[in-house]
């Protein structure tokens, strides 16, 4: 499961890169490393590292994504080798950005109290974007802008663009990436307006229920700390940990 963790993080942030211009996806065989072009470290990725002379890729990885003059994060998940990765990266200058808990249950058929779609149209992913850019404050702009160029792309992938919407507004959104072996959640989050009002339950059963039908047996996901009890209700368990370390130029 520490391997679908880490497999399923590298698809999820290289899968639209690779087929949208302005993008690319460096791929060493030891290391992902995804550029999408933005200055925003949310689509800016290094993930899937498992160095043998580590000491040494270390170094040339970080002047790879620094010449490229944008911010980026390194994920470091349960099955990334060395095992002390974190520790080196720490002592490489990347100070730790979250530090999340690796959780996995099976899927399955959920009661749904909301009424949640997946996007069709580029106007519903708009939706989506919309979102989860309010997730910062203020809003993201790059996220609209990313998925406003990714749009062809994210509507022909294995991402399931989840929205919830009250009174014909949308309010709340999850992706659901199928990759790696595994069903993964991301981008959870409500508006500010509608939490608390049952939303990221609603997403999470939708879309378990969405990957069984679909054929994947074990959905993962990165939950804060905050969070852990309201995965834990839906039958996730801890796999791991799931540590990000920035990057600046």
């Amino acid at each position: 499961m520490k391997r679908a963790v880490d497999d399923n993080l590298a698809w999820h942030a290289s899968h639209l890169h690779g087929s949208t211009p302005g993008m690319r996806v460096l791929a060493s065989g030891d290391v992902l490393v995804c550029d999408s072009g933005l200055a925003d470290d949310t689509f800016n990725i290094v993930a899937a590292a498992r160095f043998g002379d580590a000491r040494h890729r270390i170094a040339a990885t970080l002047d790879l994504v620094r010449a490229a003059g944008r911010p980026f994060t390194w994920w470091v998940g349960p099955s990334s080798t060395p095992a002390d990765l974190s520790d080196r990266l720490l002592a490489a200058g990347l100070p730790v950005g979250e530090r999340e808990l690796a959780m996995w249950c099976r899927t399955g058929p959920r009661q749904i109290d909301r009424p949640v779609r997946v996007a069709a149209t580029p106007a519903d992913l708009a939706d989506w974007a919309s979102v989860v850019a309010a997730n910062w404050s203020p809003p993201a702009p790059t996220v609209v802008e990313f998925f406003e160029r990714a749009a062809a792309s994210a509507l022909d992938s294995s991402s399931r663009y989840l929205i919830g919407y009250a009174d014909g507004q949308p309010v709340a959104a999850a992706e659901l990436c199928y990759g790696g072996g595994a069903a993964g959640f991301y981008n959870v989050c409500t508006l500010a307006t509608a939490r608390r009002q049952g939303w990221a339950t609603a997403l999470l059963s939708f879309g378990l229920q969405l990957a069984a039908t679909e054929g994947h047996e074990t959905a993962i996901l990165q939950a804060a700390h905050a969070a852990v009890g309201l995965y834990t209700g839906l039958g996730f368990e801890p796999c791991g940990d799931v540590v990000e370390h920035a990057i600046r130029s």
